[in-house]
């Protein structure tokens, strides 16, 4: 083990806090929140459906906003200052080898067995086996594999040197813990269908494209959860979710359009929030076939639209912001003004309709050839592709917009990385955030083993080995001023060649009936928090 000496500077280096001897949040039978009542049902819109209840193999944000009530992950994040700390393991101490976690006692699963190191060790461990296609695979590749040392401790074996890795795994969703037994006596399908975790909420009932519904655990280890029930139900049209919030048919919506805050704040039954997410939104190129694969046709399609213009035109400055760069600009090695100075392409329709004109000619752009951009039915994302596909039909290329519901919108970016080359997508617009790190973010993208199945979120398929060699060693370097130096040059390769078109980082915005009391946003957008060691959601009667 290491020196004390040693193991606080790993502490410090990993942004954890020293005061894990005791965690402040294992504790049982905490009373309910001071003055809040104890009841009632919560009903949130949310703008997407549901597509999958199994933490281990979703890969969609959305289910993150059930999962995190029905699961309890092995660490947090502090939604403050994005820091990892205790929750399922009230302690950890790092080690020679990896990272001791030891685990709180008396946790118990939803059908009542034991929460002990067996579960975790099997959560983590079966995603580290590709055969699992597990979604987190290529982002649990600094762990080597969970070893039990009693009932209630596992020793995580990380692989040598890895800079990152306590950031990357608080934010992760596939740390979330599943009970052993029952999930290998249901089969993977029929978990995923009624899914048993040990969260404040049960699982009841999941209508897909309706409703999924929750109820209280009674028996939450934490604290006793303030409502009965939870149900979500998904609304892709925000003016209909709007609506539902201003009749009382929902209690909380997951995203406002712009035109509506003002009216909404006017409203004195309801009330709006607001923060700054770290999610990034972006068009993807398939780069595994022409013409994505022209570095002209990029450069082209990026210098049709007037990108500042069309992003205020969609959010009036209030909803979203123009980004530059994969990297938040509130995360060190973001590199902001010289992607947004020296990198990011003024728009300019003669030079697009030349590009497009001489890639035609050289056969880039095939005869008869139309261009596939895909966006899932979430509305701002609909504009912004409108104004896109238009502009680009009017500098002279066939271009089509296929909008699709969320679950078909995956399926279609899996069967992409199964085939990139099928050419069924050229492009689409995607939301990707990662752990409070610029790995979560540089080498999810970029790095070419992303842009394998069950991999993470490199749906531009490129691979450029200086790129990876760049990750990879800021990857292993712990001094963070050198990681950010390796970082931006990175991130710089990416962006010069064109891989994305970054487009927004959107304001959080949430509408909420003034009857729900205690709830907070989450940066990393795709959670509600409803019950954990920092909200304990509440709801007056009616």
């Amino acid at each position: 083990m290491l020196s004390c000496v040693v193991l606080k500077r790993v502490l410090v280096l990993l942004g954890v806090s020293l005061m894990l001897g005791a965690s402040v949040f294992a504790q049982t039978n905490i009373p309910a929140t001071p003055g809040a009542h104890i009841g009632g049902t919560l009903t949130i819109g949310i703008d997407e459906g549901i597509s999958c209840l199994d933490p281990r193999l979703t890969g969609s944000g959305y289910d993150g906003y059930v999962l995190n009530e029905i699961y309890d992950k092995l660490i947090t994040e502090d939604p403050n200052d994005l820091q990892p700390r205790p929750f399922i393991a009230k302690s950890w101490e790092v080690t020679s080898t990896g990272i001791t976690f030891y685990i709180n006692e008396g946790i118990k699963f939803h059908n009542g067995e034991d929460l002990t190191a067996e579960d975790v060790a099997y959560s983590l461990n079966w995603q580290l086996d590709p055969v699992n296609g597990a979604s987190e695979y290529k982002n649990l590749q600094w762990l080597e594999k969970v070893v039990i040392v009693d009932d209630y401790t596992v020793h995580a074996v990380t692989k040598p040197g890895y800079a990152s890795y306590m950031p990357a795994l608080a934010s992760l969703q596939g740390q979330s813990i599943l009970p052993k037994d029952t999930l290998l006596e249901m089969g993977d399908d029929a978990f995923s269908q009624h899914p048993i975790g040990s969260g404040p909420y049960k699982f009841v009932e999941w209508k897909s494209g309706d409703h999924v519904t929750l109820e209280r655990n009674e028996n939450y280890w934490l604290i006793y959860p303030n409502l009965d029930k939870v149900i979500y139900r998904p609304i892709p049209e925000l003016q209909v979710m709007i609506l539902e919030l201003e009749s009382g048919g929902i209690d909380m919506t997951t995203a406002v359009p712009v035109q509506d805050i003002a009216r909404l704040e006017k409203n004195p039954d309801l009330s709006v929030l607001q923060r700054q997410g770290l999610i990034y939104y972006y068009y993807f190129f398939n780069m595994s076939h022409e013409p994505s694969s022209d570095i002209r046709f990029r450069k082209a399609v990026h210098m049709s639209v007037d990108w500042d213009k069309a992003i205020f035109s969609i959010f009036q400055g209030l909803g979203g912001t123009r980004t530059y760069g994969a990297i938040p600009p509130t995360m060190w090695a973001n590199d902001v003004e010289y992607l947004r100075d020296q990198v990011a392409l003024k728009e300019n329709d003669a030079e697009a309709k030349r590009i497009f004109a001489e890639l035609k000619a050289e056969g880039v752009i095939p005869e008869d050839y139309t261009v596939k951009v895909y966006c899932p039915l979430d509305p701002r994302r609909g504009q912004l592709t409108t104004i896109l596909v238009t502009n680009l039909k009017e500098n002279g290329l066939d271009v089509e917009m296929y909008p699709l519901d969320w679950a078909p919108y995956i399926s279609l970016i899996d069967r992409s990385k199964a085939d990139p080359t099928a050419k069924e997508l050229d492009m689409g617009i995607i939301g990707t955030g990662g752990p409070v790190d610029p790995n979560g973010y540089v080498y999810w993208m970029f790095h070419s083993s992303s842009a394998q199945i069950g991999a993470a979120s490199n749906f531009a398929f490129y691979n450029n080995p200086k790129v990876d060699e760049l990750i990879h060693e800021a990857d292993l370097t712990p001094d963070q001023a050198k990681r950010e130096a390796l970082y931006v040059e990175a991130q710089r390769i990416c962006f010069e060649d064109y891989v994305h078109i970054p487009a927004y980082r959107l304001n959080l915005t949430r509408g909420l009936n003034k009857r729900v009391h205690g709830y907070s946003i989450d940066p990393l957008e795709n959670s509600q928090n409803l019950c954990n060691p920092y909200n304990n959601v509440w709801v007056e009667e009616k």
